[in-house]
């Protein structure tokens, strides 16, 4: 971060060494002399005394303590910042997902050191640069992945713009940043090894394991998909699939299999709603498929745990190796790879509104004739 240069030495009172002042603070040789802070406030830079010209160096050094603990602290730092948009309705606005993402966005940043070996959240934020932003995303590509480094850049754009508006920065630094390129993880799990997950999921995880490893291929869905379904989705023609990110909602026809899971989660959730005497909603819209073993909806971070440690024992157990591993989301590209049907077909199957978005998901072999003679 660029600091500010001193005056020169010869400016100072006797018994001030300028190379150990304390950071933002400052002389003022005219008159009779005077030392002086400088913190921004509603976006203005403010100018104000801090003591006299007969200061000492540790009288100094306490008064600025001191005067950034009281009701200027931070003000000029990022951590001021963040605080301040933290509480702001804006930030309350968001949705649930997108505050877990900056918070951690801004905890990866707090974490960083600057050169003096503090915080960079205590820095002065209207000294951040753009080549400033590009080391701090730079570095959560290197130590946290591109997908980090991508989250981290997008709440700093999101902050700063929001600062502005509010006079609290003068600009955004954010701009023009350069993003890693991301890995693209197309998995796509053996159909022998799903096999072996569902069999094991029945005797060793949480009931609702193999119920999704089944319906997300049966039914082609995300898992926020799976997890927000409820009651009112079952119709008498099939299962009703409401899709998230714009995708088309789709009806799937029901067969033994998939009215197997979906009995299997009725029952599951009605014994864990009756064993916790859990008050039931009368309509069928509040009422969710699946729920955890306390009765509760499943979180994205409650699944992610669940599925984590189920992977790893599957691992330990000699199911599946490393190398094997994959995700929720990956059981839709593997249903919509072996679901029949021509691409016009596969497309509304899994709700895409374009075949470029239905090419990532659908891996199957295009099977065609030779040419004629």
């Amino acid at each position: 971060m660029k600091t500010c240069p001193r005056k020169r030495r010869k400016q100072y009172p006797p018994g001030i060494d300028a190379t150990k002042l304390p950071d933002r603070c400052y002389y003022d040789a005219r008159g009779k002399g005077r030392w002086y802070t400088i913190f921004e406030e509603n976006g203005k830079s403010v100018n104000r005394m801090i003591a006299e010209k007969s200061a000492t160096m540790a009288e100094l050094h306490k008064i600025i303590e001191q005067f950034y603990k009281d009701e200027h602290q931070d003000r000029t730092s990022f951590k001021w910042l963040t605080d301040q948009f933290e509480e702001s309705a804006q930030y309350r606005q968001l949705s649930k997902d997108t505050r877990k993402q900056y918070d951690y966005a801004r905890q990866c940043v707090l974490k960083i050191k600057a050169r003096n070996g503090k915080s960079l959240g205590l820095t002065d934020r209207a000294k951040w640069t753009t080549p400033d932003i590009q080391k701090i995303v730079d570095l959560m590509a290197k130590e946290r992945g591109p997908t980090s480094a991508k989250h981290i850049k997008q709440y700093l754009s999101r902050l700063f713009n929001w600062g502005i508006n509010r006079g609290f920065s003068a600009s955004n630094p954010v701009i023009a940043i350069e993003l890693p390129k991301e890995r693209k993880r197309r998995r796509l799990p053996d159909n022998s090894l799903i096999d072996r997950l569902i069999a094991y999921a029945k005797t060793d995880a949480p009931h609702y394991v193999w119920m999704f490893l089944e319906l997300n291929y049966l039914c082609l869905l995300r898992g926020v998909e799976a997890r927000k379904m409820t009651e009112d989705q079952i119709q008498d023609d099939g299962l009703k699939c409401i899709r998230a990110k714009g995708s088309k909602t789709t009806l799937f026809t029901w067969n033994d299999r998939l009215r197997f899971v979906i009995n299997e989660a009725l029952k599951a959730r009605d014994e864990i709603w009756s064993k916790k005497k859990r008050p039931i909603n009368l309509k069928a819209e509040s009422r969710l498929v699946f729920v955890n073993e306390s009765g509760d909806s499943i979180s994205a971070s409650g699944w992610q745990s669940a599925w984590r440690r189920f992977l790893t024992k599957a691992i330990e157990q000699g199911l599946m190796g490393k190398d094997e591993w994959f995700g929720l989301h990956d059981m839709k590209r593997r249903g919509a790879t072996d679901i029949q049907g021509t691409k016009a077909e596969k497309l509304e199957a899994t709700g895409h509104s374009s075949r470029q978005q239905l090419d990532t998901y659908d891996q199957s072999l295009t099977v065609v004739k030779p040419t004629s003679d």
